[in-house]
């Protein structure tokens, strides 16, 4: 499969399975292809406190309440609007990750 960024050896981890239904993220509206770049790209150089296949996914998240209290308990979240997202096989995979349990990479 050929992903967005290049990815490190080895990511995505082979707990990633394929995504088959509606997520939702926090960006502009219309989103915009930055909305879709992964926290490596918008800060190629930062050191992250994260393993870099995460630093280079992207977060959604499968319910729509989580998404919106996760807007409001994150400032710099405060200003995007929520969009949803349909992912299939061909999109890539995904995970879990993190506390939240609705909140996948």
């Amino acid at each position: 499969m050929n992903w967005f960024e290049e990815l490190p050896l080895d990511c995505p981890p082979q707990e990633a399975f394929s995504p088959e239904k509606s997520y939702f993220r926090l960006g502009s509206i219309p989103p915009d292809s930055s909305d879709f770049w992964s926290h490596r790209r918008r800060f190629p150089y930062k050191v992250f406190q994260v393993d870099e296949c995460l630093a280079r996914s992207l977060s959604v998240v499968d319910d729509l309440e989580a998404v919106r209290r996760l807007k409001r308990l994150l400032p710099s979240m405060r200003s995007k609007s929520v969009f949803q997202v349909d992912l299939v096989e061909k999109d890539g995979l995904i995970q879990q990750t993190g506390n939240d349990l609705h909140h996948f990479s």
